[in-house]
């Protein structure tokens, strides 16, 4: 099997030699890495782990989407929550590597590793991000012939789960031109219904004992005051009353982990050049663990043999962040719908004590879906599930093309918190991938032509 993968990236070196992209691995082939231009200017990152439990083209790939937007996938979601080694460069017992192929990317383009050639060619909206992700992966697979028929699956964490539902379309939609093994997108804790979550703040936090009815009321009302502003048609503004209703969360709660509803954040804060950085910093991540910068401009760079010398690996990025801003407050309602109606499979998990994404929220905008089968899945049984035998881990809830986690003892890095839950639930969507779905009335084109003006009426 080595050898094979070493013929294998070799092979590749070669053809992204000829196209001009830029990759390297390690020596028994079993990693790559590379750049790959997905606009003139554009270059994205990428890191692939090959997994040596089945043949390569039977394993799954899992193509992980980071959060923020402006956080770096090859940095967070490999080193700190599924990849193959932590940010203390140990083995990870809990790895998504024994499971499936793991493919990061720094994602848009700007972030992380990735970089532009002008500033002036970062993404301003969540339809630039999404055509990056199509080139890149039409590109990838032409590229990467043995994997074409590996089941190929999208996870998506935080604000990356606004570009996995409107990436996943994409890639339904032109799945014949694309030519590889679509299966499914992932959404957790995803940000795809902004203003669910923030109307879903006060009351979850006064049920937590965080505020009293007082606070609850202050913090509900920037909530309003951003759905006005989103009724208007000003997300810009909607984007800076989130930043403020941040703050008064922090203010009332004395610093709650918005991240882990249960724990509570030092008084130290990050430092941002710019308004718009600072507003990004709690859904890009938390103030990361120093390891993490160390190692990324470490040892890891050093590895990987092929960053420029003008690219600084960074927590998150300002610059992406702030021009996506006015895309920040948009939901992907329609999105998720239009997955739906297309037949692909989609999974929606939620870390219980998570308060940025929190579960409440979550099962707000669901409700929101135009999708045919919601009623029938509203009356589904819920069922427990244990991952060690001792106690509940999750419960799941599925009709037809849709499945809801709820993941008991996490936060919004449901993989960081519940790694046996997590790693699980990722088996359990492989499994339910490989089934065939039966065939059901084709959705009404309302569905997934639906178009919203500004926030729709449930808003």
């Amino acid at each position: 099997m080595a050898k094979v993968l070493v013929l294998l990236a070799v092979l590749v070196l070669q053809v992204f030699r000829c196209t001009g992209d830029e990759t390297s691995g390690t020596p028994d082939g079993m990693e790559e890495w590379g750049y790959l231009d997905v606009r003139e200017g554009a270059h994205m990152f990428w890191w692939l782990y090959y997994s040596n439990v089945l043949e390569v083209k039977s394993t799954p790939i899992v193509f992980w989407l980071q959060g923020g937007p402006g956080a770096s996938g090859v940095g967070f979601g490999n080193f700190d929550e599924i990849g193959p080694i932590s940010t203390t460069l140990e083995k990870r017992e809990s790895t998504w590597l024994k499971v499936a192929h793991l493919l990061f990317v720094d994602n848009p383009v700007g972030t992380g590793y990735s970089y532009v050639d002008d500033e002036n060619l970062l993404c301003t909206t969540n339809k630039e991000v999404v055509d990056d992700l199509v080139s890149f992966v039409k590109t990838f697979f032409n590229t990467h012939e043995a994997l074409k028929q590996s089941p190929f699956y999208i996870v998506a964490e935080s604000y990356g789960g606004k570009f996995a539902s409107e990436f996943g379309v994409a890639i339904q939609k032109n799945l014949k031109e694309l030519d590889f093994n679509f299966k499914g997108v992932a959404l957790g804790d995803t940000w795809i219904s902004p203003i669910d979550f923030l109307y879903a703040w006060g009351p979850l936090l006064k049920s937590f004992s965080l505020v009293d009815e007082s606070a609850n009321a202050r913090i509900d009302s920037y909530a309003v005051l951003a759905a006005s502003e989103m009724q208007k048609g000003n997300f810009l503004n909607a984007t800076y009353i989130w930043g403020d209703m941040e703050e008064e969360v922090l203010i009332a709660t004395d610093n709650v982990d918005f991240y882990n509803l249960l724990k509570h954040e030092s008084n130290e804060e990050l430092q941002y050049s710019s308004h718009k950085s600072h507003l990004g910093a709690r859904l890009l991540k938390k103030s990361a663990p120093d390891p993490l910068t160390v190692i990324m401009n470490g040892p890891i760079r050093e590895k990987l043999g092929i960053i420029p010398n003008s690219v600084q690996w960074s927590q998150s990025s300002g610059a992406v962040f702030g021009t996506l801003s006015a895309d920040f407050m948009l939901d992907t309602i329609d999105k998720v719908d239009e997955l739906l109606a297309l037949g692909v499979k989609v999974t929606i998990y939620s870390g219980q004590l998570d308060l940025i994404c929190c579960t409440t929220g979550t099962e707000a905008w669901v409700q929101k879906l135009k999708w045919p089968g919601l009623a029938e899945f509203n009356r589904a049984e819920r069922k427990a599930i244990s991952c060690d035998e001792t106690q509940t881990s999750a419960f799941v809830k599925q009709h037809e093309n849709l499945t809801f986690y709820w993941i008991m003892n996490a936060g919004h890095m449901v993989p960081t918190d519940n790694p046996c839950m997590a790693s699980k639930m990722l088996k359990l969507i492989i499994e339910e991938g490989s089934k065939t779905l039966p065939s059901t009335k084709k959705a009404k084109s309302s569905v997934v032509d639906r178009h919203r003006n500004g926030l729709s009426a449930e808003m």
